[in-house]
């Protein structure tokens, strides 16, 4: 992998959180992260060094961190990343002698509630495939985001070599996770009725694979025009652990298809699905 540009280089002054960039990217802990959570944390931090770069990193203070924070309360998801994203290079930057003390250290989280993505229902799935026929190749791809409940990092990365035998193969970009799962025969009929020309199942109008932000607009459009305009890839992929668990899978059979790595990321379908089994046990009881 090319090795990424540090931001201001060329005129970081020595102590300053612009220099701690540049050594952040040079290092061992930075490059042993996955290329994908490199480019998160270059983001994130980068944005950091735009507004406070030119500042000496041994004057910043806990005190500073959460005044940051509160500013950005608004945003309290991101807020936590950027703190996320604080604690990794300093702990680099305590380890390498240049800081004393850690001033993330002590500064908590924001507390907010979010559902994160919305998941896709059964009448939206149906809305969805109303709107978009097999054989197009927004079908083609709601049915791979369905059917192999991958993250939408994965299936907009996917190819014809990995389509055999019946089966479907996925390394994780995210996590490095070898899933080998059954090929579903919804999938492998739009597939089949689909017209690939190309390495990759899906691309664009250019016939060029898809980036990452425009995969999720090119879905989000698709779904939009279905009448769905609160629906997104990755609700896609919530949409299969909930019809996993419905269909009363355990979390670990959950767990073999998605490829999630803890079964708290898992349980939650798992009990949602069993609360509306209990539910629905427990009217029938009166009649």
């Amino acid at each position: 992998m090319a090795q990424p540009e540090p931001v201001a280089s060329n005129r970081s002054t020595p102590g300053s959180i612009h220099a701690l960039g540049v050594a952040y990217y040079a290092s061992a802990d930075f490059n042993g992260l996955r290329p994908t959570t490199q480019r998160t944390y270059k983001g994130i931090f980068d944005r950091y060094r735009d507004k406070y770069g030119a500042k000496p990193v041994a004057l910043l203070e806990p005190r500073h961190i959460r005044g940051q924070m509160d500013a950005m309360a608004a945003t309290p998801a991101a807020a936590n990343n950027m703190l996320k994203v604080l604690r990794a290079v300093m702990r680099f930057a305590v380890d390498r002698g240049i800081v004393r003390t850690d001033p993330t250290s002590g500064v908590r989280m924001l507390r907010y509630r979010s559902e994160g993505f919305h998941t896709w229902t059964e009448l939206e799935v149906a809305a969805f495939e109303a709107k978009w026929p097999v054989g197009s190749k927004e079908r083609l791809g709601f049915d791979l985001l369905l059917y192999t409940a991958q993250r939408s990092g994965d299936v907009r990365q996917m190819t014809v070599h990995q389509v055999r035998d019946g089966r479907v193969l996925v390394r994780q970009e995210k996590t490095g996770q070898l899933v080998d799962i059954p090929l579903h025969p919804r999938l492998q009929t739009s597939l089949a009725a689909h017209k690939i020309e190309h390495l990759a199942l899906l691309t664009t109008k250019y016939g060029k694979p898809f980036t990452e932000k425009g995969f999720g607009n090119w879905v989000s459009k698709a779904a939009e025009r279905a009448g769905l305009p609160h629906c997104s890839a990755h609700g896609l992929r919530k949409a299969a652990a909930r019809r996993l668990a419905e269909a009363g899978c355990s979390a670990h059979e959950i767990m073999a298809i998605t490829g999630h790595q803890s079964l708290k990321e898992v349980e939650r379908y798992t009990r949602e699905a069993g609360r509306r089994n209990l539910a629905d046990s427990a009217m029938k009881r009166i009649g």
